[in-house]
């Protein structure tokens, strides 16, 4: 059977389809010159080969072309990548950055794309959500082919409406539930996000945990209270009550007041939602305070980066449910990778690096398909289906997110055990 081939628009010159036509029309004709009785016997007898060899004319024409794809782009082909490098959101930030440039020099180092080296162009956001769609603007300049924004959800925000009117594909790690929601064709999110969580970790503290009235405390921005929201939306629909709903500026510093006052409401667990060097300064407060409680959150509270700068006995027992991390894996080439990667950041790997590392190599299979055509690019992007990453396989929704398996992780001391892998319903 003749595979069929589903190639975008556009993505051939009209020099490059006219020579291909060429080719295959001198395969369908070459004997169209010869006459006679013999000569129609001859045809008449190898009908079924003529055909053949034009289907073999045809498919090398196709593969030569699909090949022709890849090796047009721009050489180098240019990326570009905003993310918080430095101020308070940097210790996340990073990971970004160590995901995405850890894969460009993986492939550089293995002869690029088609022969293709890849230029990574990386701007710092800072903290601010102005400083943010400054570093974008500065990338837009450069016109990259692709575009890699952060996981700092008030940041895309601010980004997304200048990237779409660039027409450039735009690959983000925001958790927003609403980030996806903006209406932006060209943009899509490659790890899981808050609306998930909201769902699942109010699930998981009530039916299997037992715990019917947490408190709440979430860094107050887009990120956190947007999850905030959608916590206390899960748990009514449990029939389950919050003691306290609470919250601190990303900047804060002594979050007692909080914890007090969730304390004193009588909470029997406590959902947190942050970023790891707040959650980090929230459980150091607690067992300050004195405070028991069955502790549940994203995975800022199993990332490595948080158990690096707390004690055994102050991230013993604390629950996650969040993005697939490499140090619970028994795939020694996994736990090489993540190794390799902190040994060159001197930062342990964590769910955002591993989900930035996939998007390069997922960009890098569409490239080689498709070629460096934007539109090609994010039509194969919206098509993604069972795309094998490293922990969890990549697929495209209706609203572009392609992550939908999180995992549910426990500290054994400062250890992220994973108890096991949860997906998101419908997937």
């Amino acid at each position: 059977m003749t595979p069929t081939l589903h190639l975008p628009a556009g993505s051939w010159s009209n020099r490059q389809q006219t020579g291909e036509r060429s080719k295959v029309a001198l395969c369908l004709h070459a004997n169209d010159n010869r006459s006679g009785k013999g000569m129609q016997m001859l045809q008449n007898s190898f009908k079924s080969a003529i055909v053949g060899a034009a289907v073999i004319c045809l498919s090398a024409g196709v593969s030569r072309e699909s090949k022709a794809d890849a090796a047009s782009c721009a050489s180098p082909i240019p990326l570009g990548l905003t993310t918080a490098l430095t101020g308070n959101l940097a210790l996340l930030g990073t990971q970004a950055r160590n995901g995405v440039e850890f894969a460009v020099d993986e492939i550089n180092a293995n002869g690029g794309i088609a022969g293709k080296k890849l230029a990574l162009t990386t701007e710092d956001t800072g903290a601010s959500s102005t400083d943010a769609l400054n570093a974008m603007n500065r990338i837009l300049e450069g016109k990259p082919l692709i575009i890699f924004g952060s996981m700092i959800s008030p940041h895309i925000f601010a980004q997304t409406e200048g990237v779409t009117k660039s027409e450039t594909p735009f690959l983000v790690g925001a958790t927003n539930a609403k980030v996806t929601a903006q209406g932006s064709k060209w943009l899509f999110r490659t790890h899981v996000h808050d609306g998930q969580l909201a769902d699942l970790i109010p699930e998981y503290l009530v039916k299997s945990l037992g715990k019917t009235k947490p408190g709440i405390m979430a860094v107050a921005d887009d990120y956190g209270l947007g999850a905030s929201k959608g916590i206390q939306a899960a748990l009514a629909k449990l029939n389950a009550t919050p003691a306290a709903v609470t919250s601190y500026a990303p900047s804060d510093k002594d979050m007692s007041a909080q914890l007090l006052e969730i304390k004193d409401k009588g909470a029997d667990s406590l959902i947190l939602f942050g970023r790891p060097a707040d959650v980090t300064l929230v459980i150091k407060q607690m067992n300050d305070l004195g405070i028991k409680l069955t502790t549940i959150g994203n995975a800022s509270m199993v990332a490595q980066t948080t158990l690096n700068n707390l004690s055994a006995a102050e991230a013993d027992g604390g629950y996650a449910i969040g993005g697939m991390i490499p140090q619970t894996s028994t795939d020694t080439k996994i736990l090489d990778w993540a190794k390799r990667v902190q040994e060159k950041y001197k930062v342990p790997a964590d769910n955002f690096t591993v989900s930035y590392y996939d998007t390069v190599y997922m960009l890098k299979s569409i490239i080689e398909k498709v070629g460096c055509d934007k539109p090609a690019i994010r039509d194969a992007l919206a098509a993604t289906k069972d795309w094998k990453g490293m922990l969890i396989d990549y697929q495209a929704d209706a609203r572009g997110d392609l992550a939908h398996t999180l995992g549910i992780y426990r500290n054994k001391g400062k250890t992220p055990e994973l108890a096991g892998p949860i997906k998101e319903n419908g997937f």
